[in-house]
């Protein structure tokens, strides 16, 4: 899915985010998928210099720039491209530390405090369901991330696990035909 029709999905085009649109679409990998995306605004904090303030029992909004913010497979990106004005920003899924929401009950609206290692972004939601939607979106990457890093993590231990049964062939401790059998139950 390409960012477009993400946002069109979500139903938050913006006519004048359409630059941040098409830049942000220039920032996707080739293996990257495109999850969620929206329009909206954003205000990036640098965690090392800034202490989120909260008044009245909303996060902070200073510095919000218009833009639109993408949720892939392995990172969240916000793009903000106004008259030739480019910020760009990145959390990556597996630096995510906590996600917060304060959304008022009756109208649906608030904001979404992301947290990463370095940046937080505050996201202003300002139609019902977003929030949930891109939270969701954000937990089904960080899943299919911990699932790919298992898969990862257990095809490295077979193969340890393959190398010292071949050093145990090879110390004559083991026949040839015990050591095929063992290394195709690893790789299965």
């Amino acid at each position: 899915m390409t960012i477009i029709e993400a946002i069109e999905k979500s139903g938050t085009k913006n006519i004048l985010a359409k630059g941040s649109t098409k830049k942000a679409q220039s920032l996707i990998k080739e293996n990257e998928e495109v999850l969620y995306a929206i329009n909206t605004n954003v205000s990036v904090i640098d965690n090392k210099k800034t202490i989120i303030n909260n008044t009245k029992g909303m996060f902070s909004l200073k510095n919000s720039l218009n833009g639109v913010v993408v949720v892939t497979n392995s990172r969240i990106i916000f793009c903000s491209s106004i008259i030739g004005n480019t910020n760009i920003k990145q959390i990556l899924i597996k630096d995510i530390t906590s996600i917060d929401e304060n959304i008022n009950g009756l109208t649906k609206m608030g904001q979404l405090r992301i947290q990463g290692i370095t940046e937080t972004f505050l996201i202003n939601i300002y139609k019902s369901k977003i929030s949930n939607e891109l939270k969701d979106c954000i937990y089904e990457a960080q899943e299919k991330q911990r699932k790919i890093n298992n898969v990862i993590s257990n095809n490295i231990s077979n193969a340890d696990e393959i190398l010292k049964f071949k050093q145990l062939l090879n110390q004559g401790i083991i026949t040839e035909n015990e050591f095929e059998k063992k290394k195709q139950e690893l790789l299965k």
